[in-house]
Formats: C-alpha cells, structure tokens, sequence
C-alpha cells in the first residue's frame, strides 16, 4: 500500500504526458498525411500532364511525318492539276495505317491555295476551311505545320505539308488528321480514364460529328471511355470537373482536367482524367505512418523505461544493480550507432563524414576501394583526410588538397554547390577512377557529409570520343595533303610532257642530221618557255603553301584568295572555267594562313568537280567579299535537296574515289565554325549573268 500511495502520482503523469503524446500523435498523423497526399497528388498530376504532352507531341510529329512523306507523291500533284481520284488510294492507306499500327482512323485532305478542301479520304463532302486559324497561318507562311483544331467533323491533330510541282513552284498542301482515341487507350494503359471533349462553343462548328457523342453541349471526342467514368459524369454536372483549377477528390477517384489549346492559346477542349485513387502508389505515405508510429511507441517505451529506470534507482541502494542498468543503456546506445552505420554501409557511393582536414567516419565502400587498409583507424595513420588520396589532374573541375581562398577542398565545394566538382583517385589496383563529389553539413558539430559516385565510365568515354575527333581531323588533314600534291601533279605534268617530247625529236633530228641552227634555236626557246612556266609554278605553290603559315599570323583575306586562285589556273584553263573574284575591302586574319587557304580550295575544288560533270556552255565561279561576307558561287546546277545538309559529314562524298574519300567540306566546317566560330550558309541559288539565266551552289562564310 506504502508503494502504491508513494508513485500514485508519478504513475498518474506517466498516463497522462502518454495520452497527450498519443493525441497530439493522431492528430499530427491526420495533418501530415493530408500534406503529403496533397503532394503526391500534385506531383501524380504534374507527371501525367507532362505524359500526356508527350503523347500529343509525338502523335504530331507522327502524323507530320506522314504529311511530309505523302506530300512527295507524284499522283498528288496529278490530282491537283487534273482532279482526278481515282489514282489516289488514301483509302488503302488509311485502311493499312488501321491494320498495322496504332493509329486506327487515319484521315488524308488535299487543300488548295485558297483554303478549299479539293480530297478527303473519309468523305465526299466538300467544303471551304478559311474558318480554320490554323490552315490560315499554314498558307501565310507556306511551310510545314501541326496543330490541334476543330472542323466540321472532330476534335484532331492535324500535319500539314506543302506540295510542289515539278518546277517547284507550290501548288496545295496535303493534311493528315489523326484522332485522340489512341492517346485516351495508351492513357488507359497506364491506369488513367479520360474523357476528350470540344469545348462547349465549337458545339455548331461540328457539323458532321465523327463519334456521335455529346455529352450536353461538349462533343465527346474519344470512344472508348468506360461505363463507370460514364455513370459518374452523368451524376454530376460535367462542368463542375471543366471548371477545376486542380484536381478534386470524389467517389474514389482523383480527376482533373488537361487544357488542350491550339497555337494561338485558344481553349479547344479538354481531357478530362479519372484515376482510381487505389491505383496511385501511396505506399511511402503507408511506410512515412508506419515508421512515425513506430518511433512514438519507442519513444513511450522509452519514457516507460526511463521512469520506471528513475523509479528502480531510487529503490535500489544496490550500486551493483543500478552499474547493471547502465551498461544496458549504453548497450541500447551502441545499437543505434550500429543502425546508423548500416544506413552510410548500404549505399552504393562513397560516404565520408570530415571537417575538411581529417575524416571522422565513413562507410564500408571506402574500404572497398583502399583495400591497403582494414578499418577507419588505419585509414587514418595511412592518409589523414581522404582528399590526401586525391589526384592533380590539372583541370578545375577536380578538387585536390589545398587552400581555396582560406577555405579547404570541403567548404570551397559546399560553398560553390552549384558546380558540378569531381575528384581522381588511385584504387588499390592501381587503376585511376574518376568521381562526382557532393557535399552538405550535419548540424552537429558542422561537419560535412561528402558524397563521391564513381564515373569513371562516363570520363574514359568522353575521353575515347575526343581522341577520336582528333584522329578524324588529323585523317582530313592528310587528305588534304594529298589533294594539294594531285593538283601539283597536274601543273607540272603538261609542261614536263612538252620538255620530254622536244628533246626525244632534237635527238632524232640530230641523228638524221636534219637539225639546223633555226630549229636548234626554236626547240631551245621552247623548252626554256616551259621550264620558266614550271618555275612560275614553284613560286606559285610557294606562295600558297609557306611553311610559316602553318602558325597563327597575320594575312590578308584578298591576297590569300588570289594566290588560290593563281594555284589553280590550269585547272582552270584545262575545263574552260571562268573565275570572277571581286570585293569591297580587305580583312586582316590572324590565325594559321594554310588552314585558311586550304579551306578555300577546298570549296572551289567542290565547284571545279560539279562543274565538270556540267553540261552548261559556260562554267562560272564567283567569289565576293562584300560587307564582311565571302561568298563562293558556281553555276553547277546545284546540289540535290537530299544530301544538302550531309556535305559537311565526314567521309560523306558523291566524287568517284578516285577524287578523294569525303573530307574536304569537313575540313572547312571543323575550320571556319569550331576553330574559329563563324557561320557557313550552304544553299542552292538562281542568279542572272550576262542576261541569262543560272542555277547553282552558294557557300556564304559570315564573318560578323
């Protein structure tokens, strides 16, 4: 009885602080719960609406791909100069498109320049489509085009291409439409049921309404949506789900609503989203709870041990007993620090806990990768701090031991947090590994956590690809080489030729002893002519290729494309090639002048080649330099519209082999646009010249 009426009281405060805890528990549950919810929920909603813009875009660029590919159909611009059908077998398309892929109606429309419709491969109606924003933009600017709209017949998604006759000249546009029915199944597919409607004022515009379905004044765009979504509209008012700003929670179900807008930012209608809250994953809400839960009834046991502890000790005046209790409670301590270790030791990265000059703790992949040592203690005797194994690499991004601006490796990296650092480490192999280091404080003791995740893949691979860029471009440079000594061979070989032939007939004529004093000096001249002719050339190749050039200097742009031009003079006298170059001023480079030069021969050299694979009476190349801008023009014809973007690829050619393996334009891009930053604007051109009419390729370097 003594016992009782002593701890009455005591025991009474124990049940009491445990109540409140309990409550202020349950109701702490219910508020954070709700919280995190509301954040699932938002970021549930955040993803989907990101999902579902993924899936519009992809089904545009689907379906302006096929507009492109159909828009180079012959039978189209038949059919639009002779309006005639019957050889257009959209039809069959559309039917094969349904059979094969996911995209079940295919619709295909042929459009006038005038906005009228003169095909529709679903219909034979007929009509004007200048009441379409989005058609009228496509006229104006006459280029390809997507857009979500709404016509006499459904809410789609539309691609539109232009068609060009044979002369080029645009002649209609071609529109693929597709629908938003396998959008809402591909949507189902990842548990979510959607409704697709118009909004409520296109009501009119649909005259011909391809699924039949309103639901009051909203035209249902999709067929597939499911009795229970159904029933559940039909029991509330449709607008109350149009009108939510988020999503809402009723009847089991998060929905909210996806705008979809045409490219002016006009509502077109809506997809309405219904998912079952059981299907969206709230397990790490469950475990959050769980663990909250748990941790209280620790904590109360913890309490309920601590007190009836207090409650033993003052009983006990056995110090042997409460010395028991004590190693007990360090014992509870000692498995904590136990708990926390295995936490650091699961993680797959490297983990350090330092004050940036000496390593307090660690997880078992330090171990792992200093095999040399057992444990943190002989880590310690052996490297200090961890950045004692960190490698000089040369480069800012990696961090070593030193002092940053007063500050250490560890603080000088959590005060930069928003560069991305790394460190280089040797392993117990001796293999140098590579890796990204993050950083945060621990509040106690303002220690730092260092977070280091091996990339030692992702650098030897950027490594492996530079290395290649550079023996590419050490390739195209001996590919110009041997360009360069074609082009010598070519100018000595006519000259030798005609020095070789007069001696073989003076030796003849001598020995049939026919060779007089006149001819004796006439065969002299000759051969003086031609040797003066190939030293002409050596002091033209000179000039060209000077073994100073290959450093950085100053020249003159006007100068260095007259001695390109001087280089090949025999090329062009031998394919009767007319060269024009004018300017309007002159420009001083500084960079290395045979670079320079040998780009600029190679882009004639592009021209010489077309030109003589030209039939034209008159082979021209201009070459301009006006308002800071070096233009290089021929009348070749120009090049095919296909392979015009692949000329600056390596290795991409259309010359015989013989003519060299594709690297001449990737030498002047590597040159002009990454070496020295400027842009190149490759385009086919029709120009006038002595009244008469050309067509050819136009490399245009802009300088500014």
């Amino acid at each position: 009885m003594f016992f009782k009426h002593r701890y009455f009281k005591p025991f009474t405060f124990l049940a009491i602080v445990i109540s409140i805890i309990g409550v202020i528990t349950y109701i702490y549950l219910l508020k954070e719960e709700e919280n995190l919810l509301k954040i699932k929920y938002s970021q549930y909603v955040n993803h989907t609406n990101q999902f579902i813009k993924n899936l519009i875009e992809e089904k545009e660029n689907a379906t302006l791909v096929l507009a492109i590919a159909l828009s180079k159909d012959e039978r189209v611009q038949n059919f639009i100069k002779n309006k005639n059908s019957l050889e257009l077998d959209y039809k069959n398309i559309s039917n094969e498109l349904k059979t094969n892929t996911k995209y079940k109606n295919v619709w295909i429309q042929i459009i006038n320049l005038d906005g009228k419709s003169l095909y529709r491969s679903w219909t034979d109606i007929k009509s004007d489509l200048n009441f379409r924003e989005d058609l009228k933009k496509t006229l104006n600017t006459k280029k390809i085009s997507t857009s979500i709209s709404i016509g006499h017949f459904d809410l789609t998604i539309k691609g539109r291409a232009p068609i060009y006759d044979k002369n080029d000249n645009l002649i209609g546009f071609i529109e693929v439409i597709t629908h938003f029915n396998s959008i809402s199944e591909q949507l189902k597919d990842e548990k979510i049921d959607s409704l697709i409607i118009a909004d409520k004022k296109y009501k009119n515009r649909i005259l011909y309404p391809f699924s039949n379905t309103f639901i009051g004044d909203y035209y249902v765009s999709n067929k597939d949506l499911s009795e229970n979504i159904n029933q559940l509209i039909n029991q509330n008012n449709i607008s109350e789900y149009i009108n939510k700003e988020n999503y809402s929670i009723k009847n089991g179900y998060l929905t909210y609503t996806y705008t979809l807008s045409n490219e002016f930012d006009k509502n077109l209608g809506y997809i309405l989203n219904f998912i079952k809250l059981e299907d969206i994953d709230t397990e790490n809400i469950k475990a959050f709870k769980t663990q909250f839960i748990n941790n209280i009834i620790i904590l109360i046991f913890t309490l309920t041990f601590v007190f009836m502890l207090y409650i033993y000790f003052i009983e006990s005046k056995n110090l042997k007993n409460s010395t028991h209790r004590l190693k007990k409670h360090i014992k509870i301590l000692r498995t904590q620090q136990q708990y926390k270790q295995s936490i650091l030791d699961s993680q797959t990265s490297i983990i350090v806990i330092t004050n940036g000059k000496i390593i307090i703790n660690s997880n078992k992949r330090l171990f792992e990768f200093f095999k040399d040592v057992r444990n943190l203690s002989e880590f310690k005797e052996k490297y200090t701090c961890i950045c004692s194994a960190f490698i000089d690499m040369n480069d800012e991004m990696y961090i070593i031991d030193k002092d940053y601006n007063g500050k250490n490796w560890a603080e000088f990296i959590l005060e930069n947090s928003n560069k991305n650092f790394r460190v280089a480490m040797i392993n117990y192999k001796k293999d140098l590994k590579h890796f990204s280091i993050s950083v945060s404080t621990i509040n106690i003791n303002q220690n730092i956590i260092v977070t280091l995740t091996d990339i030692t893949t992702e650098v030897e691979q950027m490594a492996l690809n530079k290395e290649k860029d550079r023996l590419l471009y050490q390739q195209s440079k001996i590919s110009a080489i041997s360009d360069t000594l074609k082009n010598i061979a070519h100018h000595w070989r006519q000259p030798l030729s005609v020095i070789s032939t007069i001696a073989s007939g003076m030796k003849i004529e001598k020995e049939l002893n026919i060779l007089d004093n006149n001819r004796f000096n006439d065969l002299c001249d000759n051969i003086v002519k031609n040797t003066t002719k190939l030293s002409n050339t050596i002091d033209n190749f000179s000039n060209f290729f000077n073994k100073d050039d290959l450093l950085s200097s100053n020249f003159e742009l006007v100068e260095t494309i007259e001695n390109t031009i001087k280089f090949l003079n025999s090329v062009f006298e031998k394919n009767q090639i007319k060269c024009i170059f004018e300017y309007d001023k002159n420009k001083i480079f500084n960079t290395s002048k045979s670079d320079f030069s040998q780009a600029i021969l190679n882009i004639i050299d592009n021209s010489i080649y077309a030109l003589i694979n030209n039939q034209e009476n008159k082979k021209l190349i201009f070459i301009e330099f006006k308002n800071n801008k070096l233009s290089i023009k021929d009348n070749a014809n120009g090049i095919d519209k296909k392979i015009l973007s692949k000329i600056f690829e390596p290795y991409f050619t259309t010359k015989h082999q013989a003519y060299g393996v594709g690297l001449g334009l990737y030498i002047v891009e590597e040159f002009f646009v990454k070496k020295l930053g400027y842009k190149i604007d490759v385009k086919n051109v029709t120009f006038v010249y002595e009244s008469k009419n050309y067509v050819g390729t136009n490399f245009i370097i802009d300088f500014n």
